[in-house]
């Protein structure tokens, strides 16, 4: 009987010190970020751009000076200050648009990583009354920092057009 108790008093011992490390890696691993977290973030960055003025899309970037962000045209952006600046001449001809991603939207979360992918569409109204539509793909990663997430990357594209 002996033999048995001290087995089971050493396995036991080696399950309590295996569970913290099993939790700590479980918090770690990819996970779905909250309650749709990620998904309201971007939904509020899409409507922010609506206004196509980058002032109001700016809390939702990090700022660092050497982040890349790829646009439609330009093809890409260095830093979020050359984006700033460079938005507002790649959309001069328009006055306002109307951002929606679509329901494919899959995000994924790494402890203060996440990342997004997703399909977009757009409405855009052109200064002289003309309208526009447009579909694209996005990929996103964000990062959190103190209580927000930030996009350090961001890729949009639309499809080639058939030749």
């Amino acid at each position: 009987m002996m033999m048995w108790r001290k087995p089971t008093a050493l396995a036991m011992g080696l399950l309590l010190l295996a569970a913290p490390a099993v939790a700590r890696s479980k918090e770690q691993g990819p996970q779905t970020a909250g309650p749709d977290e990620i998904r309201a973030v971007l939904e509020r960055l899409y409507a922010a751009w609506s206004d196509l003025d980058p002032a109001k899309a700016a809390p939702f970037y990090a700022k660092d000076a050497d982040l890349t962000f790829f646009d439609i045209a330009p093809m890409k952006y260095t830093g979020w200050t050359e984006y700033a600046v460079g938005v507002p001449k790649a959309l001069a001809a328009y006055q306002s648009g109307n951002f929606t991603l679509n329901d494919d939207l899959r995000t994924h979360r790494h402890g203060n990583l996440a990342w997004a992918t997703a399909t977009w569409r757009a409405e855009l109204t052109k200064k002289d009354g003309g309208k526009e539509n447009m579909e694209g793909r996005y990929t996103a990663v964000l990062e959190k920092r103190g209580n927000s997430w930030l996009l350090v990357h961001e890729h949009m594209s639309v499809p080639a057009r058939p030749q």
